[in-house]
């Protein structure tokens, strides 16, 4: 069988001790690399890729909110399996292109703003509440580890692309 396609995140993730300041310092990171890229390198496709930096943005986005709210969900102790969800839908329907960079690096910046204030928040218990989500056994701390995870993927892809376009 296949492992499950999160593990990929959770590896990114391993060894972090303290994942609310990882969370924190990935997310200024992020921001301080974002704010550096021209408004250009945002619009275009790098082939082999699908998405503009854009709708990676987006995608990001959503995706942080979707575990967040999964941890929510686990962290207050409900016992109703959450479905899962598809990236492709939400990035056709998101429109992102019609956004912006700038506008989603401020949605980004709430966001993660938001996911702090939960994690920060949590009683100790809550970090082990546990549940079916998307089909998979799952607990707080590995959606945590998650939304690190998935932003560090794609930021890596991110900068390299951005490098391989800069160096053409």
């Amino acid at each position: 069988m296949n492992e499950p396609y999160f593990q990929k995140y959770l590896r990114r993730a391993a060894g972090h001790t303290d994942p609310i300041a990882e969370l924190r310092k990935q997310y200024l990171e992020f921001q301080s690399w974002a704010e550096s890229v021209s408004f250009e390198s945002t619009t275009i496709t790098h082939p082999p890729y699908t998405w503009t930096f854009t709708e990676v943005l987006s995608h990001i986005i959503d995706t942080e909110r979707v575990f967040s709210f999964r941890a929510f969900w686990l962290a207050r102790g409900s016992s109703e399996p959450l479905p899962s969800f598809n990236e492709h839908e939400f990035a056709r329907n998101a429109c992102a292109r019609d956004v912006g960079w700038l506008k989603l690096l401020e949605e980004f910046k709430t966001v993660r703003a938001s996911s702090l204030s939960l994690f920060e928040n949590l009683p100790s218990q809550a970090w082990k509440r546990s549940g079916i989500v998307a089909s998979y056994h799952m607990d707080v701390t590995m959606l945590c580890g998650m939304i690190f995870g998935h932003v560090d993927h794609h930021f890596e892809i991110l900068r390299s692309r951005l490098e391989s376009t800069c160096a053409s």
